[in-house]
């Protein structure tokens, strides 16, 4: 500003000593008013050279006569213009400097983040697609061993998706072949079992039964032995009622059912199992609706059924407990099982079995496993070390075939429920 104060006029004004001792000055006193090495400067001084150089040609373009006589002046207003020249060099030197260290260092930055973002994508790819598809090459190949595993083959993102639900689909078809594959050979092993137990069993018993009413002819006068021997005729026909049912279980045949009340049934079953209750002081109550209840049923599988219940429950019961046989009819309203709340008791289904009857045996013993009450229906399972897990496997195949079912639950207060139910008559 000082400058184009002294230099704005039209013509170059006389230079005298005091204007170019200014000029001297202010040469000296710039690096003081600037920072050093600030690109900013630079145009303001090389705007403030170039108008001074106009001028210094301006002045030399004049005659002869306006050029003032002092060249010492003239010299020094020169040198200053050289310094002034010299500090916009170092000027532009620093700038040139300071900008390719920023663009070193801005190179450095950007290849920083470059390596980062290298290292973070192959971090997330390794973990989304790499280590997922090793997971499931492992398990695809456990599959061509024929051993699904037990988890989902792979849970995987975006279009990896359609694939891990197309292979679990497989892996679950797989595991329900196996299963039944091998419910497949139970049974056809435990058919064999059956036909051959039938077999071995028959002939002693229709020994027995000749035998029996044999005496009970030729009794005489002897007390109460034709009664002895009537309970044992009765005896020899439910075990080869049983037998006729393993029969038609082995060889897979329908089992004709017809309509009957099924309060007979019930109290044949409470007077069967009377020694084997008294063996523990237990009790059995008998819950029946006053006027009967009528079911389809075939009465020789009903019958093994219900005992092969009755047995099970007297070997979890406690000394002097009471179990209770309750036979019901469900209602339109009722679910078709009821189960307590907490957390080892099945959840009661909220489908409706309209016309059905039910028959339950409740006790007050252990109960049954938590997580799967109902394995108890399963052949070769049982929750007794001597036991072969046959009886309830087998009732409950035979009342299939006749449109009936059976479950079990575990009781809020203890002990547990098994049941079977039967379409009304």
């Amino acid at each position: 500003q000082k400058l184009q104060s002294l230099f704005g006029h039209d013509r170059w004004p006389a230079l005298e000593d005091q204007q170019l001792a200014f000029v001297g000055i202010l040469v000296g006193q710039y690096p003081k008013l600037a920072e050093a090495a600030d690109y900013r400067a630079v145009d303001p001084v090389r705007e403030a050279l170039n108008n001074l150089n106009r001028r210094f040609q301006s002045w030399r373009e004049l005659p002869e006569s306006e050029k003032p006589g002092e060249s010492a002046a003239v010299r020094q207003a020169l040198l200053a213009y050289a310094e002034l020249v010299d500090l916009e060099l170092t000027l532009l030197h620093a700038e040139a400097a300071q900008q390719e260290t920023r663009r070193i260092v801005l190179l450095l930055i950007l290849a920083g983040l470059t390596m980062l973002h290298v290292l973070v994508i192959g971090s997330l790819l390794r973990r989304w697609l790499i280590r997922p598809l090793e997971r499931l090459n492992r398990q695809v190949e456990a599959l061509a061993r024929g051993q699904p595993p037990p988890d989902p083959l792979l849970t995987s993102p975006l279009e990896m998706a359609s694939l891990a639900e197309a292979l679990d689909r497989a892996r679950q078809s797989l595991r329900n072949l196996q299963q039944k594959l091998i419910e497949s050979e139970r049974m056809t092993t435990i058919g064999q079992f059956a036909a051959q137990l039938a077999h071995n069993l028959r002939n002693p018993l229709a020994s027995i039964r000749a035998t029996a009413q044999l005496t009970a002819r030729q009794a005489g006068t002897a007390p109460n032995l034709p009664e002895r021997m009537t309970e044992i005729i009765v005896s020899v026909d439910r075990m080869n009622s049983w037998i006729a049912g393993l029969m038609e279980v082995a060889h897979e045949r329908p089992t004709a059912a017809r309509a009957a009340d099924v309060t007979p049934i019930l109290a044949g079953v409470a007077s069967a199992l009377t020694p084997e209750l008294a063996a523990k002081g237990l009790r059995l109550t008998l819950n029946m609706p006053p006027g009967g209840l009528v079911c389809l049923y075939e009465p020789a599988t009903l019958e093994h059924t219900l005992i092969a219940m009755v047995v099970n429950a007297i070997e979890a019961s406690p000394l002097g407990e009471t179990i209770e046989l309750r036979a019901e009819r469900l209602e339109p309203d009722q679910p078709a099982h009821t189960a307590g709340a907490d957390a080892q008791s099945r959840e009661p289904s909220q489908e409706v079995r309209v016309g059905r009857c039910r028959i339950s045996v409740i006790d007050r013993g252990a109960g049954l496993p938590s997580d799967q009450p109902e394995r108890i229906f399963e052949f070769a399972y049982s929750t007794k070390q001597k036991g072969m897990g046959l009886g309830l496997g087998l009732a409950r195949q035979a009342l299939q075939r006749q449109g009936g079912k059976a479950g079990a639950w575990n009781n809020p207060d203890g002990g547990a429920t098994v049941y079977v139910e039967l379409p009304a008559g």
